[in-house]
């Protein structure tokens, strides 16, 4: 095999060629189509527009506000969903009774499809007999209609606390993985030295898990830039006026709703790449990889 070089290009093939058609070729045709403007897939003429499309999205109000919705969900993201499940599997991890039961519960929620979720958190917050406002009830407090609010930051909860809870199960069976790799003898030598259990927490496990942890913020980070199905069906349209959109659901609204533009999309899909790009490369030189693990 090693003399035959073939061998591993024969065994390479499909996947590029799967990378090639499903990857490079439609993201390359994405940057054409982002210098021409089209009413529709089909459009047998479109215009030619140069950098229109990127001027255009770039000075629009509605870009921006959508931009720092954005920004701000992968900040609530990386402290939420991240930080919870990191607290969470080191909870784990040090109990044995229920572990199984506790790792299936936590996970469960990543199981279920975000159109579920989403369904599940409208009738949550639903005004009339939803469980949301029935516990408010439970402490005296006045009842929230959601959709009705405009206040931005109150329906910026609404939105993003299901967004939250569905994958902190998922980061949390990573840093589960990476926690049982941990050797237990040093774990037992810092007992005998006489470490609390913070101590072994601050000196041993969250240094041992440094590499995982740059690879779930990386994970989180590009998982949030492209979120869509969630806001789209808790909150269709971006209400209120468009002005709780996130990179996802305002490329859809874009491409699919209204006055549709299909090269101004397209642009927006180019800046959402590059986005991901940055923000992960930001997270990988505040993350360095730690080479003695």
């Amino acid at each position: 095999m090693y003399k035959n070089k073939w061998i591993p290009i024969l065994f390479l093939l499909p996947t590029t060629l799967f990378l090639v058609v499903f990857l490079i070729y439609p993201f390359a045709a994405n940057i054409i189509n982002s210098f021409y403007k089209s009413a529709h897939v089909l459009d047998p003429s479109p215009t030619f527009v140069g950098i229109d499309n990127y001027i255009s999205l770039f000075t629009a109000k509605e870009f921006q506000q959508t931009l720092l919705n954005t920004l701000y969900l992968v900040g609530v993201v990386i402290v939420f969903q991240v930080g919870v499940a990191l607290i969470l599997a080191l909870m784990v991890n040090s109990i044995k009774k229920l572990n199984t039961f506790y790792k299936v519960s936590f996970f469960l929620p990543i199981v279920i499809s975000a159109t579920a979720l989403g369904l599940m958190f409208n009738m949550f917050y639903e005004p009339r007999g939803g469980l949301f406002n029935q516990i408010l009830a439970i402490f005296n407090l006045r009842p929230v209609v959601y959709k009705d609010v405009y206040n931005l930051p109150k329906m910026f909860a609404f939105i993003t606390a299901p967004v939250v809870w569905q994958y902190v199960g998922f980061y949390f069976v990573i840093f589960l993985t990476g926690l049982s790799t941990i050797p237990n003898e040093l774990l037992e030598a810092s007992e005998i030295d006489g470490a609390t259990g913070l101590q072994k927490v601050f000196k041993i496990q969250l240094p041992m898990l440094q590499n995982i942890t740059r690879v779930v913020i990386v994970l989180a980070i590009t998982g949030t830039l492209k979120v869509f199905d969630l806001p789209h069906i808790i909150n269709s349209g971006g209400r209120p006026n468009g002005r709780l959109h996130f990179l996802g659901t305002y490329m859809y609204e874009k491409a699919f709703v209204g006055n549709t533009n299909l090269g101004y999309a397209a642009a927006l899909a180019v800046v959402l790449v590059f986005a991901g790009v940055g923000l992960s490369l930001i997270a990988n030189l505040l993350f360095r990889p730690n080479k003695d693990i």
